[in-house]
């Protein structure tokens, strides 16, 4: 069996009105008729959220980093100036030295 919990809200009149119509009309309580439309709201926002998912699987900056290119380099962090930019000169070794 189904558990509830009691839950209060403020609806502004007109909704209410149109619910409370809705309810009637198909036979239904109002708190029944909330519930359906809370369902397909849960519901409704999976399914959008997958296709956003689904939409981000064709877009390549997404893809970024999924397929690393492995070259072996396994100091990468501590030496990526000398990989992006090159050896230090001698001069520029120097002024480090003299700091």
């Amino acid at each position: 069996m189904t558990e509830f919990i009691t839950t209060n809200i403020r609806l502004p009149v007109q909704l209410h009105r149109e619910l409370k119509r809705r309810a009637a009309e198909e036979n239904k309580s109002m708190a029944q008729v909330l519930r359906e439309a809370a369902v397909q709201y849960i519901a409704s926002a999976k399914t959008s959220n997958h296709e956003e998912m689904e939409a981000r699987d064709d877009d390549p900056l997404w893809l970024i980093g999924t397929d690393p290119v492995d070259l072996g380099v396994t100091d990468a962090s501590v030496n990526h100036d000398v990989y992006l930019y090159g050896p230090l000169s001698d001069s520029a070794k120097a002024e480090i030295t003299e700091k």
